[in-house]
């Protein structure tokens, strides 16, 4: 029986003893041009994202049904953003730099994976950033060399109930970084090819829900596979 089974692009490859990193990349390394800063290692069967991912759905139709009447087009901006984060595929994402030259001369960058079933995600440089959040419509957008988060964002595609003053990046290899977006407080923050960006909802006295619906968002969003 296989100690460790790592799934990558629909195949299955299974190791009787717990592989180091290196073995695991080594049949597919030099295959095609990965980009392997966007390279991720992710642990399958947790359920709590699961979890995370009902009572985010939840959040979202009761904010919804508060909207139904007075307000369509926010309607329709949130339903698409449930159906959206519906049709995502969730896993744990590891903090594990996946490198496959950096883990052929470094022990620490060649960890050994412990028994159990793994996803891991190669891809080829992107082009696109992926926008989500409190905006009329999700989107894939070109990615821009040199360009701050800001460029990204525009009051055209921000709903009533956007946060004005930032957006969640989560950054293709895997780090979250708070960007700020509005005129007063802008700070340059590029984004790497491939990456995702959130627009948050505001949060108020009046609406508490919102600041839980964004960490909702974030964690699933973190625990991705593109």
């Amino acid at each position: 029986m296989a100690a460790v089974t790592v799934t990558v692009d629909q195949e299955q490859y299974e190791f009787t003893n717990e592989p180091r990193l290196v073995e695991v990349l080594a049949p597919f390394a030099n295959t095609q041009s990965w980009y392997w800063p966007s390279a991720a290692l992710f642990q399958v069967d947790n359920n709590e994202l699961e979890k995370t991912r009902q009572l985010l759905i939840n959040n979202l139709s009761v904010v919804i049904k508060r909207y139904q009447a007075e307000n369509p087009n926010l309607v329709a901006s949130l339903e698409q953003l449930k159906k959206t984060i519906t049709n995502w595929r969730l896993a744990q994402r590891l903090p594990i730099k996946i490198d496959y030259e950096l883990a052929r001369i470094s022990a620490v960058a060649n960890p050994l994976l412990p028994q159990g079933k793994y996803f891991l995600e190669l891809t080829e440089r992107k082009n696109t950033v992926q926008l989500f959040g409190a905006i009329n419509k999700t989107r894939l957008t070109p990615h821009l060399g040199h360009t701050d988060v800001s460029h990204y964002i525009t009051d055209q595609i921000r709903t009533d109930l956007a946060n004005q003053d930032y957006a969640i990046l989560i950054q293709a290899d895997g780090r979250k970084m708070e960007a700020t977006v509005a005129y007063w407080n802008k700070a340059h923050q590029e984004v790497m090819p491939g990456s995702q960006l959130f627009v948050p909802f505001k949060q108020s006295l009046f609406q508490p829900e919102f600041t839980t619906i964004n960490q909702q968002i974030i964690t699933l969003a973190l625990n991705r596979l593109q």
